[in-house]
């Protein structure tokens, strides 16, 4: 099987068909549960990181995390006093209210990524269609949090007051929109890292982690097989208002669409 070197993760495997990545997946589990929670990137060149420490990297060349709470805190406030934390006459918790911004694009710590590795697989070949992707996997063994179970303790009881030791933990949130659902929609957060891998601190353990190089070549068979075969495609994974509106504008074609 061909391999790649990428300068953030080594020398990694490089699938050309579905076969050989389920087999690296197998083969990496070993006895273990064959679960991990799955996050693809369309360039390989790219850090683990969460869209808020990129906002806060553009005016802080050092993202502590300490300066991470102080922004999260901030946003959560500003979200709260606008009236987004309540949802049907519920008041959501603080996680709750992290994920909805996250939903319609504001940044937070909070890192997309989902159950389904097909859902994963297709982020890694959407777009940067001249670069290498990256399908990124977190073994269960590897993670604190669950899925499926309600995350209610405020931000000061998950991030405590100073320099948290938070390591890489996964949160599924509640299925309260069809993207969500469609997605198999999982968040991983830690505290700030500062490794080369990314901002997110999970544990670097050859056992922990598997990076997979989605090749340019490889991109497009992904696309072709996932959208034919799996229905796995923008309409499917975003099947929403936002989502339908974004798949018709006009940067894409009147039939790119339809399947046949």
């Amino acid at each position: 099987m061909d391999k790649i070197e990428t300068k953030l993760f080594g020398e990694i495997f490089a699938p050309q068909n579905l076969g050989q990545l389920l087999d690296i997946t197998e083969n990496h589990a070993h006895d273990r549960f064959n679960v991990y929670m799955w996050r693809g990137q369309a360039n390989i060149d790219w850090p683990i990181h969460s869209a808020a420490y990129r906002r806060l990297y553009l005016t802080h060349r050092r993202v502590s995390e300490l300066r991470m709470r102080n922004y999260e805190k901030e946003l959560l406030k500003k979200a709260r006093h606008k009236g987004y934390g309540y949802e049907e006459g519920r008041r959501l918790a603080d996680f709750e209210v992290l994920a909805k911004l996250q939903h319609h694009g504001a940044a937070t710590r909070l890192i997309d990524f989902s159950r389904n590795i097909l859902v994963a697989l297709w982020f890694a070949c959407q777009s940067e269609k001249t670069k290498p992707g990256l399908l990124f996997g977190i073994h269960s063994n590897s993670i604190l949090g669950q899925e499926g179970e309600m995350e209610e303790r405020t931000y000061d009881e998950i991030f405590v007051t100073g320099i948290s030791d938070t390591k890489a933990t996964t949160w599924e949130p509640p299925a309260v929109t069809k993207r969500i659902a469609a997605q198999s929609a999982q968040f991983m957060y830690s505290a700030v890292s500062d490794h080369p891998m990314g901002s997110l601190d999970f544990d670097r353990d050859e056992d922990a982690f598997l990076p997979i190089a989605i090749t340019v070549r490889a991109k497009e068979e992904f696309l072709s097989l996932l959208e034919g075969t799996f229905d796995v495609r923008q309409l499917t994974l975003f099947p929403d208002l936002d989502g339908f509106c974004h798949a018709n504008t006009e940067r894409n074609g009147r039939w790119d669409n339809e399947r046949w």
